[in-house]
């Protein structure tokens, strides 16, 4: 009996730590927190009253659903994206944020989206922005905190143009419309969204030849969490989630193929 009495314990205290144990590694998500900067039209935007909404915000309800919870959005400026990220403020980050070296060097990331980037320039061209070099002496405005800004920075060290960085890419395409800006440095899915709310008024001028990817970003103590992400994201393009958010806002369905 006191042979029992004391194994007991032991028994009871190995069930419980291994009971911690599954708890610790476990990171299955059904309801999750997405960081996003809403200033990115049609992946992220707000609405008059505030309500966040296009594809990326679509996208991640859509995953959600599939999990069987709900998405939450936290806005978040796009430079502080991947800092809140590692702050815990949020599970992942989905914002058309490209998948590079320097990036996933630190945080994962889900690939779910293939585009380009473009030169947005004003109606005819009339200042004949056909290329990076075209920008010579030329008025240019971008995203701040961005890949298109950082190349931007890069191509000053080479040709001469005045480059303005802006908060949002809407701030940017606005500093176009009104004239205080020649270019502006975007991705097509943007500008395509800005050609149809500014008919006649802004169009395409160059469109860079290779390909970005956007991403879903997590935390590299989160492998299970990305491991999860890449599948809902394999099984919503397999049965057409995905492709029917593309043609809902207008971006091109062999992006997302």
């Amino acid at each position: 009996m006191r042979r029992f009495t004391l194994l007991l314990p032991v028994l009871v205290l190995a069930a419980a730590s291994v009971a911690l144990a599954a708890t610790a590694g476990s990171s299955k998500l059904t309801s999750f927190k997405y960081c996003s900067d809403p200033t990115f039209p049609p992946m992220e935007s707000k609405t008059t009253s505030g309500k966040p909404v296009g594809f990326d915000v679509d996208m991640a309800a859509a995953v959600a659903k599939h999990f069987g919870g709900k998405s939450t959005f936290v806005q978040t400026a796009f430079p502080g994206l991947l800092p809140a990220l590692s702050a815990k403020k949020c599970d992942v980050v989905i914002s058309g944020i490209f998948v590079t070296p320097d990036r996933t060097k630190q945080f994962p990331a889900v690939p779910y989206m293939r585009t380009h980037r473009a030169l947005l320039v004003k109606a005819g061209d009339p200042k004949h922005i056909t290329g990076p070099n075209a920008l010579e002496g030329m008025q240019v405005a971008v995203q701040a905190g961005t890949k298109y800004e950082e190349y931007l920075k890069q191509l000053k060290k080479k040709i001469d143009f005045t480059l303005r960085s802006y908060p949002g890419d809407t701030d940017a395409v606005a500093q176009l419309l009104i004239g205080r800006a020649d270019a502006v440095l975007t991705q097509d899915t943007s500008g395509a969204y800005q050609m149809k709310q500014h008919p006649g008024k802004i169009e395409i001028g160059y469109l860079f030849p290779a390909s970005d990817a956007f991403g879903i970003y997590y935390r590299k103590s989160d492998a299970d969490v990305g491991a999860q992400f890449k599948s809902a994201v394999l099984a919503l393009k397999r049965n057409g989630t995905v492709r029917a958010l593309a043609v809902k806002h207008r971006i091109p369905v062999t992006d997302v193929k």
